[in-house]
């Protein structure tokens, strides 16, 4: 925000606060990190099935994880391979990282064009 100087004595600082994580991105960690401070990646796996309903392999979690450390920490990445709640909650809302729709093209064929015309088109 600002420093700002006081009585010519010292200088008062203020950092802009950082909001912590909201209590369903807590209470969603704690379920899938079996109650513990640190989430694997196995279990960041079960939880991208169950909650966000991706179909995904071991190897996409491990990228997440490995994706979250980079951006986050520099040098403990080298250190460990599992998410805290601050990383858990800065991936669910990085745009990059967790986007909020799929990047898929969905097309469907069976439809005719006239009714698919009708059912997009906006109504006026």
């Amino acid at each position: 925000m600002g420093s700002y100087r006081m009585c010519v004595c010292f200088t008062r600082k203020f950092r802009p606060t950082e909001a912590g994580p909201p209590s369903d991105v807590k209470d969603a960690f704690v379920k899938y990190a079996d109650g513990g401070s640190q989430m694997t990646a196995e279990q960041l796996r079960k939880f991208l099935v169950e909650v966000q309903g991706s179909g995904s392999s071991i190897e996409e979690p491990e990228r997440i994880v490995e994706q979250v450390l980079q951006k986050r920490h520099h040098i403990a990445k080298f250190t460990r391979q599992t998410l805290t709640l601050d990383d858990f909650h800065h991936y669910l809302f990085s745009a990059d990282l967790n986007p909020p729709i799929g990047d898929q093209v969905l097309v469907f064929k069976l439809v005719p064009a006239s009714v698919w015309l009708l059912i997009n088109c906006p109504r006026s």
